[in-house]
């Protein structure tokens, strides 16, 4: 079935999303879990992710499977189970609303253009840089660069995209901040970085 979209975001089915924000042009899968996260223009996941406290810049790909920022238990405390900060549920009295804070804190930031691979997951705190991407299977545990290919448990650089001159006119163009006519105007242009850059540098 052909798909159009526009300003308001695409929802696959079964998609169960928590005081989230998106820009124009989103799609979300089937079967995704979004909350409290923002998903730029032109983003999309594909089917089954589970996505928290993360910000999801414009033009990101995520495969399906991926999950942002995995919740954390209480490591150093007595005790990791649920009883400790989700208290109300065995009659333990108030929620400890401080842990849930100190879990948003630790958000996830996916920068533009970037592809997120099959079943990846992203741990809380981590930022991938723009035109990254994180091959399928890899566990990210620390900040990824912009334009690196990283692969792996955990999660390693093996190589970039493209050569540092590149990247920096890349970043410095930022492309990803053209409006919808700008863009469609340049669309013949997207597919040879070299003259891209030559023209628009």
């Amino acid at each position: 079935m052909k798909k159009v979209l526009g300003k308001e975001p695409l929802i696959g089915q079964d998609s169960l999303l928590n005081e989230c924000t998106f820009g124009e042009y989103v799609e979300i899968g089937v079967n995704n879990t979004i909350t409290e996260s923002s998903l730029g223009d032109y983003s999309y996941t594909s089917e089954n992710c589970q996505i928290i406290y993360s910000e999801i810049q414009k033009f990101v790909n995520i495969a399906s499977y991926v999950r942002l920022n995995p919740v954390q238990h209480p490591m150093t405390w007595v005790s990791q189970h649920h009883m400790m900060y989700r208290k109300e549920m065995y009659g333990f009295g108030e929620n400890d609303e401080d842990f849930f804070d100190w879990r948003r804190e630790k958000r996830v930031v996916v920068g533009h253009d970037s592809w997120i691979g099959h079943n990846v997951t992203v741990m809380g705190g981590v930022t991938i840089g723009i035109g990254a991407v994180i091959g399928s299977g890899a566990i990210v545990t620390k900040d990824i660069p912009p334009y690196a290919i990283a692969v792996g448990n955990p999660a390693k650089v093996i190589r970039y995209r493209f050569e540092p001159h590149i990247i920096e006119a890349l970043l410095n163009i930022a492309w990803w901040d053209w409006d919808n006519k700008i863009l469609a105007s340049r669309m013949s242009d997207f597919k040879d970085i070299h003259s891209f850059i030559a023209k628009y540098a």
